[in-house]
């Protein structure tokens, strides 16, 4: 059983967590080759991005496996961009003419500016902008059930009702200004459409409503059920991406790796192939995991326990550290897939 990270999220965000004695970074535009990211609110950290990968799971599952079933299986595969079923409804859910009318129409949106207009997704009202389709696709709308959540993803079975309810509102409130190229199949292929989200901050989500389903004798909250819409524009284009199937995969052991043994992997790790950045350099290393200390002795020593932990979790093999000109890189083998 796994869950989908998405690609573009893991590849352009860093994360902005708090560390013992040092306040959080709301005011900071983090930078990597063409990457901008800046956490207006809120803290995005490794149970924030669990709470996404949930999220763009249920959606693929919802939108690929759930027809003819009652309910969604976390067991079904994830299906690959390489689906025809994938090419399609990436290319019909938004197409390349509506993304960029939406990306370049941000600075017209009303009080509320990153909940994208509803005339947006009614009925023809964008069909001078995009004669075939007419309109944007309908903003979705999901229900979690927590006691459903654990009884399915035996990861969550560790966390109480409140804490899987501090997950998801803490992510809900999370404000994000960044480039997040959006997903797009055109003219018989894929491509990423670049999109800088630096005018407007947004969320990720809306916390519609959270329905207290049951309560102990002492009326603490032990089931809850959440309405989660993906009406802001970061939200909207997130679910593109995640319907598009532009996805890792990764096993639910590996939520119960130590923060920064998660982060290294999903954004140093994950979003490079072959032997693209590898071995990778110490000073980028600390800009992605956003490591403060000036101490190199230190850091190198970070970077050991964490490259450590992967190996004995079966994530990568041989790491080293190599020096060149003064200068320390990191190297390793990713293990495949069927290995982990």
């Amino acid at each position: 059983m796994k869950l989908a990270a998405e690609k573009n999220l893991n590849r352009h965000s860093f994360p902005v967590i708090a560390t013992k004695g040092k306040p959080l970074c709301h005011n900071q535009v983090f930078k990597q080759g063409n990457s901008q990211f800046l956490c207006e609110a809120g803290t995005y950290g490794p149970k924030q991005m669990m709470v996404l990968d949930l999220l763009a799971t249920h959606i693929i599952h919802g939108t690929y496996n759930l027809p003819g079933k009652p309910e969604i299986d976390f067991a079904d595969r994830i299906p690959t961009s390489n689906d025809k079923r994938v090419q399609n409804k990436s290319r019909l859910c938004m197409t390349k003419t509506l993304i960029s009318h939406l990306v370049d129409h941000i600075y017209l949106y009303p009080e509320q500016k990153d909940i994208i207009p509803e005339h947006y997704y009614q009925d023809a009202r964008l069909a001078s902008i995009d004669g075939e389709y007419g309109r944007m696709k309908k903003i979705q709308t999901i229900w979690i059930n927590d006691r459903e959540l654990k009884k399915k993803l035996p990861i969550f079975k560790q966390y109480s009702s409140n804490e899987i309810y501090e997950m998801i509102k803490r992510t809900a409130e999370c404000k994000i200004r960044m480039n997040y190229p959006i997903r797009c199949f055109d003219n018989g292929a894929f491509i990423n459409i670049e999109n800088k989200i630096f005018r407007i901050p947004s969320s990720f989500f809306r916390l519609i409503e959270v329905k207290n389903l049951k309560l102990s004798a002492d009326n603490h909250i032990l089931e809850r059920e959440y309405e989660i819409r993906f009406d802001t524009i970061l939200g909207y284009l997130f679910i593109q991406n995640a319907i598009s199937c532009y996805t890792d995969l990764l096993p639910l052991k590996f939520y119960n790796l130590t923060d920064y043994a998660q982060l290294f992997y999903r954004l140093l790790i994950l979003p490079y192939y072959k032997q693209v950045k590898n071995p990778i350099g110490l000073k980028e290393i600390k800009n992605r995991l956003v490591l403060k200390t000036y101490d190199t002795y230190m850091v190198r020593q970070t970077i050991k326990r964490i490259l450590d932990e992967l190996e004995a979790n079966s994530f990568i093999k041989e790491p080293k550290e190599i020096k060149q000109n003064g200068e320390y890189f990191y190297g390793y083998v990713k293990t495949a897939w069927k290995e982990i």
